[in-house]
């Protein structure tokens, strides 16, 4: 089972820091809708090369879920599944100042969700889930067994794809597929 973790598109209020595209419910800019017509374009090609997408999930929030319905839009499916788990923290933090519990709240919730959606679809199905990006670096550090506090050690952009994998043969394990890949933008 594969599971693509999309970081939505540029927004129309950026804030500054890490996490620059906002998590206030503002919508997509238009740059950011262009972005995620490019992420459903990519998508769309990879589905008819043979990829199985199965389902699309999104954070309620406007920008997350805009992007999210450009996608299922191009990717035939009906419905784009909201999903609370996926949403990010507010304000946006990272590990520092004592926001660690915080952040592992986060991921144990988001977490949760991945192994929710491999009892629900099928084994050899691809998932996306659009999300903010803490969400998704939480998802990253826990897929690879890294602490929360190297967050930071690795670059995620707006409209990014990253790419976790769950296999179960040979034996049972998580990889990491693809991060940060940009180059539908």
């Amino acid at each position: 089972m594969r599971f693509i973790l999309v970081r939505h598109g540029e927004t129309e209020e950026p804030r500054p820091g890490l996490e620059s595209i906002g998590h206030d419910d503002s919508p997509l800019s238009a740059f950011g809708r262009r972005q995620a017509d490019a992420l459903a374009l990519v998508l769309r090609e990879a589905s008819d090369r043979g990829e199985r997408f199965e389902a699309v999930y999104a954070s309620p929030l406007r920008s997350t879920f805009e992007t999210a319905t450009t996608i299922a839009d191009a990717l035939g499916i009906v419905d784009t599944a909201r999903a609370d788990e996926l949403i990010t923290i507010t304000p946006e933090v990272l590990p520092e100042d004592g926001a660690l519990d915080a952040v592992e709240a986060l991921q144990s919730r988001a977490w949760e969700l991945i192994e929710t959606l491999k009892t629900r679809h099928e084994a050899a199905s691809t998932l996306v889930l659009v999300t903010h990006e803490l969400v998704v670096r939480a998802l990253v550090c826990r897929a690879l067994g890294m602490p929360l506090t190297d967050l930071r050690r690795f670059r995620l952009d707006p409209a990014s794809l990253t790419t976790i994998e769950y296999r179960t043969a040979p034996r049972e394990r998580t990889l990491l597929a693809g991060l940060n890949e940009t180059c539908h933008l």
